[in-house]
């Protein structure tokens, strides 16, 4: 992303973290990791953070191509918090795209309200017992990271399940299957990724490129 915009958004984010106040979380960032936060605690995250998952798949899927931000869907912070999230797209005068402003919003305090409101007409221990205020968590929730090493243990985990847990040694098949399945989540634009995922399923960074390249070959084939 050029300065100059990322100037221009700067001041936007400060802007719209005054204006909404400390529920709402803004986020900056280009194509590989945040830039800036506003309001980071909600989801514990700080500049430098790696991307979302569903800002990997943004990206991966273009899905900037045909919209130009994607409103009110879930978002899943390692702190427990279920935020509502949407997303701007910032393109290039090409329509290429160039980062993201994002925006998290966190209910906490309005469902606490909520309780409180229906704690005033029921007895303490009825409110205790039988209320509770929450949000459905969907299957769908973005997930959001503090950290790459958390970031692709998570997919890992979700790729490759025990396998790796067990320690179990994985065939080639099986390696090639899971770089496959991690490219599809966008895994590999995070900077710094690659030797990480090496270290995590037994390989040398070198096969790592070799593997990569293979399955982006199958895939221009199959296009």
């Amino acid at each position: 992303m050029k300065e100059k915009v990322i100037r221009h958004y700067m001041m936007l984010i400060d802007f719209l973290s005054g204006t909404l106040g400390p529920d709402y979380e803004i986020v900056l960032t280009d194509l590989n990791s945040v830039l800036a936060i506003r309001n980071g605690q909600i989801s514990g995250r700080t500049a430098g953070a790696p991307l979302t998952d569903a800002a990997r798949r943004i990206i991966h899927e273009k899905q900037y191509l045909d919209k130009e931000y994607v409103l009110n869907y879930q978002g899943h912070a390692e702190n427990g918090k279920i935020l509502r999230s949407s997303t701007f797209f910032i393109k290039e005068n090409d329509a290429s795209l160039s980062g993201l402003l994002c925006i998290n919003f966190d209910d906490k305090r309005y469902k606490d309200l909520a309780e409180n409101i229906f704690r005033l007409c029921h007895p303490d221990d009825y409110a205790a017992e039988n209320i509770i205020v929450s949000q459905k968590r969907s299957e769908e929730s973005e997930r959001f990271y503090t950290d790459i090493n958390v970031l692709i243990d998570d997919v890992l985990q979700r790729v490759a399940g025990s396998r790796l847990i067990s320690g179990e040694r994985l065939t080639y098949n099986e390696k090639l299957e899971i770089i496959r399945m991690l490219n599809a989540e966008g895994v590999f634009s995070v900077k710094g990724s690659i030797p990480v995922i090496a270290d995590r399923i037994g390989v040398s960074q070198a096969t790592m490129y070799r593997y990569i390249s293979i399955i982006k070959k199958d895939s221009e084939e199959r296009n």
